[in-house]
């Protein structure tokens, strides 16, 4: 098929300036601290235990119902 009239073509970026612009922005980044960092790890550890204990308490929950209703027949 013939290109579009108007159509722009992509110039393809050369390698090594392609690292030197990710290397400027990466210089832009704000990067976290080390505690908050450390705050997000442990946030993400507490909360996990505690969907973990929500989750086997809701199974347990519905294991005794489930037993009691098959003990019922």
């Amino acid at each position: 098929m013939a290109a579009q009239d108007g159509a722009v073509k992509k110039k393809r970026a050369n390698p090594f300036q392609y690292l030197a612009q990710v290397r400027q922005e990466a210089r832009k980044v704000t990067w976290t601290t080390w505690n908050e960092t450390w705050v997000s790890t442990i946030m993400v550890g507490v909360l996990t235990i505690i969907a973990m204990l929500f989750f086997w308490g809701v199974d347990s929950v519905l294991q005794w119902i489930i037993q009691l209703l098959l003990s019922l027949g």
